[in-house]
């Protein structure tokens, strides 16, 4: 305990008594006690409430989390159990054309009419899932579910168009004023943006794909029944209500990836109070084992008074995609730091060249006036040459579309290389698009047939190792702490000790080789373990999920094998 003055209580009186108290919880500086006796008999109360940070309010940020203490980089700062765990809110195009859904009583992906629950009959991996009873999981919609019709056939596309699992997160949210009545609180206190969803296209797709879906196949026939029972099942389902509950959805939930590849979607209270920012302090992991429980982690040493931050987009974006997400997803125009930097913190992750105008060269660089809005001019930063924000939009959704057409398949060295050198005409070499086809190239270098690591020549081995230089520079300067970039600074790290050490390798298979030439090859075997410890270290928080732990793996075999490489020859 501690008796100097915070500047954030929340009251003067002893949390067990009422009488006047000097002394405070010095950890969470939120409750005054007489004396120490009533503080070891509040503790058990005390203990889940006492954080190092306190709940604020701003008129532009609403509601955020600041630090009421200095938090260490590791320190869980919270934890807390999901108000609703459901399946993926947004399908993607190829999810939208595959019949495998979460299981609706464990989440793990089934086949639509391969196993149905025996009272619903919705698709389930097992007739016996040990979640189909659950009142956590589906036995909290079951009963509603059964009031449906049906599919209309057995064919895929009547099974995916009845069967919508994004559909049944708001069905989840909507039972709990029956089943969790402090948690339906909870969420209808959540921020919605209700009026400006009116009209827009988030409003109508939810519209045809969740509201006008629920209402036809069950709500109304719940209302029969309660009709004829005359009794109310549930109090609040009418079409203003699940509209609402879309946009507390769309504004709050959070991705959570299974082992399995699945992903789903989870609403926490008080984690989805958490600031945004495009360089974050804190990161988040979700516990399956424990119900989805979610644990916010410092990033890196906090501050007291600093906000409590994550991040709601793609870091490895440019500012006009995160903006454009961010508006559409959660409506709001980030600020922050690097989005107000036309350069990015440095990275030039935006950064487009300048062509020069009527043939002429110019090896200047074209930057958007204002970073933060979308129509803004982009200036040369060494001729008068602007180019409108209309025509940079253009070109970056083609190259866009090039880019993701490529990637989504299995993309050869000899096609990533064409792409990266036509690109490469238009945007810095550190532009996200290159970024993204650099990091796939580094890793086709040296597995794909033909360019097996041994067999590349000495300027395609010194190549890969400069891009991978290149690529955690870029890392480094958006994510210094890698908070979020974990898997690929890890990817990175790891095709780089594999360039040293076979550079390692080359020196000492010198027959006649010198003792400078083994020192140097030690050097680059040294070189190549540190960045595998780093990568280590760095992958610890990935180990819940399958390609962080499978990394992690490749990381630790690859450090064994080296140490005995390294033994050999100190």
């Amino acid at each position: 305990m501690s008796t100097s003055p915070p500047d954030c209580l929340t009251t003067n009186n002893c949390a067990v008594c009422q009488t006047p108290a000097k002394l405070y919880c010095s950890a969470c500086k939120l409750v005054k006690y007489c004396g120490a006796d009533h503080q070891r008999q509040h503790w058990k109360q005390h203990k889940t409430e006492c954080r190092p940070f306190r709940i604020a309010k701003d008129k532009v940020l609403g509601r955020y989390l600041k630090a009421t203490r200095q938090i260490k980089a590791g320190t869980v700062i919270f934890a807390e159990m999901p108000i609703i765990v459901g399946p993926k809110w947004y399908l993607n195009e190829r999810e939208e054309q595959v019949p495998v859904m979460p299981c609706v009583g464990c989440f793990t992906p089934c086949r639509m009419g391969a196993h149905h629950c025996p009272k619903c009959l919705w698709p389930t991996c097992s007739p016996n899932c040990g979640g189909l009873n659950n009142p956590n999981l589906h036995g909290l919609e079951c009963s509603i579910l059964m009031l449906g019709p049906g599919p209309a056939s057995s064919d895929p596309r009547s099974l995916m168009d009845y069967y919508r699992s994004d559909a049944l997160v708001v069905l989840k949210c909507l039972l709990l004023q029956r089943q969790n009545p402090k948690k339906w609180t909870e969420l209808m206190d959540m921020q919605s943006h209700e009026v400006e969803r009116i009209g827009s296209e988030l409003h109508n797709d939810a519209e045809k794909r969740v509201v006008s879906y629920l209402q036809r196949n069950f709500l109304q026939r719940l209302k029969s029944v309660e009709q004829k029972q005359m009794e109310k099942y549930l109090q609040e389902y009418d079409t203003a209500v699940l509209h609402r509950i879309c946009g507390i959805i769309e504004t709050n939930y959070m991705c959570i990836s299974l082992p399995s590849g699945m992903e789903l979607s989870g609403v926490y209270y008080t984690a989805c109070m958490m600031e945004h920012a495009c360089q974050p302090n804190c990161y988040f992991q979700f516990d399956q084992r424990k119900s989805f429980r979610i644990s916010v982690i410092a990033g890196r040493d906090i501050e007291r008074d600093e906000h409590l931050i994550i991040m709601y987009s793609n870091m490895l974006w440019g500012t006009q995609m995160r903006q454009e997400h961010l508006a559409m997803t959660k409506h709001f125009l980030c600020k922050c730091e690097r989005c107000t930097d036309p350069t990015e913190y440095g990275s030039n992750f935006s950064t487009m060249l300048c062509m020069g105008d009527e043939g002429e060269s110019c090896d200047g660089i074209h930057l958007p006036k204002d970073p933060l809005n979308m129509k803004s001019d982009w200036a040369c930063t060494k001729c008068p040459i602007m180019i409108s924000g209309e025509e940079v939009r253009y070109l970056l959704t083609q190259m866009t579309e090039e880019v993701d057409n490529l990637l989504s398949r299995k993309p050869t060295v000899k096609q990533l290389e064409a792409l990266i050198n036509k690109l490469s005409k238009f945007l810095h070499p550190h532009h996200y698009h290159l970024f993204n086809l650099k990091h796939t190239l580094i890793q086709l270098y040296g597995t794909e047939i033909g360019y097996a690591l041994k067999n590349l020549s000495d300027s395609l081995l010194n190549k890969k190792l400069h891009l991978c230089e290149e690529l955690y520079d870029i890392c480094q300067k958006l994510d210094p702490y890698t908070i979020r970039l974990s898997i690929y600074v890890g990817i990175i790290l790891f095709e780089m000790q594999t360039v040293q050490i076979e550079q390692g390798k080359r020196l000492l298979a010198n027959a006649s080789k010198s003792e400078e030439q083994v020192a140097t090859a030690l050097n680059y075997f040294n070189s190549a373990r540190e960045n595998l410890l780093k990568a280590a270290k760095i992958l610890e928080k990935e180990l819940d999920n399958v390609a962080g732990s499978k990394l992690s793996d490749a990381v630790l075999k690859s450090l064994t094998e080296l140490d005995t490489l390294i033994n050999n020859y100190s």
